[in-house]
């Protein structure tokens, strides 16, 4: 068994903070079946530890950098490497992966719990979308963005949701933003990746406590492989991080086996470990 984590990461100091987080959970749960690979501009790579899988791509996607992640996995230059893995899990760079990683084996396409379809109006306008471009949809909604599964299937739902996504952005939000939590420009990608997923995945399978888990949760780590920063100040808060606000805890006051602890603790560990990343933390 051979696996990988996908991100893409451009030269933004936020992003690069976030990578650094994400990097030294992964250094620190010592999986033995899994790479970390990195797609983003040549520049950007050469900042980032030599561990990583290092795959030059640069997104044209700069008006809308939510498809960036799902861009380079529909690139061609993805191919040569993304074989080499029994399963991939594409995901962003304001994650963590806790030790119960190292036993996460889903059998089928697993994603986590997705918040942009909170009302009928917007559900039903994504099964109106499918049905005008020819699509099934199989009714199944609010869809996490970060997604598990075979390298095959991962890259067929990217380059379909990319499809999706220009057309939803050009025919939709070409003259208005619309408006959150109704339909809304920003969550462009979700929706797109909604529509995708449930024309192309027979089986699915919507794990939220083990994918896109919330940073801020009391709970335990091991029952959740991979946790996900959403937009909150509550700790941990990725926002709180990059404004340096964490930066006097100290390690030893934290219980790296609670979510919340866990989080700050391999945050502030990166800006211990990582000397290759000195200038951005």
């Amino acid at each position: 068994m051979k696996r990988a984590i996908v991100v893409y990461v451009e030269g933004k100091r936020d992003l690069l903070l976030q990578f650094g987080c994400l990097f030294t959970s992964y250094r620190s749960i010592q999986s033995e079946d899994t790479d970390l690979v990195v797609f983003g501009p040549k520049q950007t790579l050469e900042l980032l530890p030599d561990e990583c899988i290092k795959i030059e791509y640069d997104s044209p996607y700069h008006d809308y950098p939510y498809l960036n992640s799902i861009s380079c996995i529909a690139s061609i230059q993805s191919d040569s490497v993304l074989n080499n893995y029994d399963y991939i899990l594409r995901t962003d760079a304001d994650t963590f992966l806790t030790p119960a990683w190292n036993s996460f084996y889903p059998v089928h396409f697993t994603a986590g719990l997705g918040k942009y379809a909170l009302d009928s109006n917007v559900s039903s306008k994504l099964k109106e979308l499918s049905r005008h471009l020819g699509l099934n949809h199989r009714g199944i909604h609010n869809i996490g963005t970060s997604h598990y599964g075979k390298p095959l299937q991962v890259k067929k739902v990217c380059e379909l949701s990319l499809l999706i996504a220009e057309y939803i952005l050009a025919a939709e939000f070409n003259e208005s933003e619309g408006s959150w939590p109704g339909w809304y420009r920003g969550v462009t990608s979700m929706y797109s990746n909604e529509i995708a997923i449930n024309h192309l995945i027979d089986h699915l399978v919507i794990e939220p406590d083990k994918l896109d888990f919330s940073s801020t949760s009391d709970d335990r780590i091991e029952s959740h492989p991979h946790i996900h920063c959403w937009h909150t100040d509550e700790p941990f808060s990725k926002f709180q991080f990059a404004e340096g606000n964490y930066n006097n805890l100290s390690l030893a006051d934290l219980n790296p086996s609670i979510i919340k602890d866990y989080c700050t603790f391999i945050s502030l560990k990166a800006l211990i470990e990582l000397n290759v990343m000195k200038s951005v933390f």
